[in-house]
């Protein structure tokens, strides 16, 4: 976009927000009315599927209104989805994206949400703005790192174990030895989707390169003008390095590309690997098959080669990665403020709010949600943004970046390409960006 668009996503920012209740409270919500109004919404995260439609199902009740919520296939990704509803002038009414989707089209496509009660209390601070308008709804705040089930790594080891012990990748290579010769086979997950490995992983090479967005922002531009060899970076080679290791003690190191999603989440939860490369978001499949009293967190992806940016091994990356923008292109007013009300009900209601940490289990990005989070994974996080250890995530990756460069990352992965070639291909994508 030719204009400044800016998506506040400060995370060190929140350590003076978080839990914090600021003007609005869950008693503030009043329903509006909209019997036979319809609206669509597309979800962008097919884990809170259920939960989203049941929440639709609530909120409809209360206003009488119907607000059918739908998911996209794996195969496919937010952008394409956007681009083909806009272009068979059928686009949802409340679209959920990715920071850059939101980003590419909410000036010509947005509804103006400034003036939303709940704009003061986070809206402005994490959604996306152009030119002084909000357009966008921050969804959540996500965290990504190596998850570790603490439980499952005391009992193979027979001792206590301290997360803080690993502070590189040298440390995390002893204990997954360690690991291994006690009995646990395969003490590692990786996941084997392009989002995964493109949009997850390999992103950090650009957000650790000094953990600033300023220096982020400059390293793509960099990348673009065909300026960055990445073999001879420091933090792709070490990222890369700390993948390999990862890859050596896969549990599907045999055949990577076949690890099935829901099958790493319960190898995690059940004790058969003890770390897995994801988010928080990951705890509502995990959820479903973890026993009580087993704990789990979350820890940076260790890294050795940190001289250039010693933060990478007491952070993780992360920000507000999923914003809803409302659209004024093919909905008509009636249905632009059934969706105002809607995004309202979730922050301003207790019900809503529910919805949000309770049910989704979600990090909220609202300053006037004083609800803790629910879960051993969004407590991890939550505890690396108070403590300022959350390096920020750029909105400007392409849309078809995570697909694109993501496939490439799978061709390494499976032992296809090796590193050097990988790189290249990272490089021509970008440069290929400007012609």
């Amino acid at each position: 976009m030719k204009k400044a668009v800016s998506t506040a996503m400060a995370l060190s920012m929140m350590v003076g927000l978080m839990g914090v209740n600021v003007n609005v409270n869950a008693s503030a919500y009043e329903a509006g009315s909209y019997d036979g109004v319809s609206i669509t919404m597309l979800n962008t995260k097919s884990e809170l599927q259920d939960y989203l439609v049941d929440a639709a199902a609530e909120w409809g009740e209360l206003t009488g209104a119907s607000l059918d919520v739908y998911t996209i296939s794996d195969s496919g990704s937010p952008s394409q989805e956007i681009a083909a509803r806009y272009a068979a002038n059928n686009a949802p009414t409340l679209i959920m994206g990715d920071v850059q989707d939101v980003a590419d089209i909410c000036e010509e496509y947005g509804v103006d949400l400034s003036n939303e009660s709940w704009a003061a209390n986070g809206g402005e601070t994490y959604g996306v703005s152009v030119d002084g308008k909000l357009y966008s709804f921050p969804f959540c705040i996500e965290g990504r790192g190596l998850i570790y089930n603490k439980t499952a790594i005391e009992e193979t080891l027979g001792e206590e174990w301290d997360p803080s012990s690993v502070t590189n990748m040298d440390d995390l290579a002893v204990l997954l030895e360690k690991l291994v010769k006690n009995g646990m086979e395969y003490p590692v997950a990786l996941n084997m989707e392009d989002y995964a490995l493109g949009g997850h992983y390999l992103t950090q090479v650009y957000e650790e390169q000094d953990s600033t967005m300023e220096t982020t922002s400059k390293f793509i531009d960099d990348l673009k003008a065909g300026n960055v060899d990445l073999m001879s970076n420091q933090r792709f080679t070490a990222l890369m390095d700390t993948f390999d290791l990862l890859a050596q003690y896969n549990i599907n190191k045999d055949d990577p590309l076949a690890a099935d999603y829901a099958t790493n989440c319960a190898d995690l939860a059940e004790g058969e690997v003890a770390i897995y490369f994801n988010g928080n978001w990951a705890w509502a499949e995990i959820s479903s098959y973890i026993e009580d009293g087993t704990e789990i967190g979350i820890m940076p992806v260790m890294q050795n080669e940190t001289s250039e940016n010693e933060a990478v091994n007491s952070s993780i990356c992360g920000s507000a990665t999923k914003q809803v923008m409302i659209d004024k292109e093919c909905n008509d007013e009636q249905q632009q403020a059934a969706a105002k009300d809607f995004l309202n009900w979730l922050v301003e209601s207790e019900e809503g709010q529910s919805v949000l940490i309770e049910q989704c289990s979600l990090i909220p990005a609202f300053t006037n949600i004083d609800k803790d989070v629910t879960n051993m994974l969004a407590q991890s996080v939550q505890n690396y943004v108070k403590e300022g250890k959350v390096i920020n995530v750029p909105y400007s990756y392409p849309g078809d970046h995570w697909q694109t460069v993501g496939a490439y990352m799978q061709k390494y992965f499976a032992g296809e390409t090796d590193r050097a070639t990988f790189a290249t291909e990272i490089q021509d994508y970008w440069t290929g960006l400007a012609k």
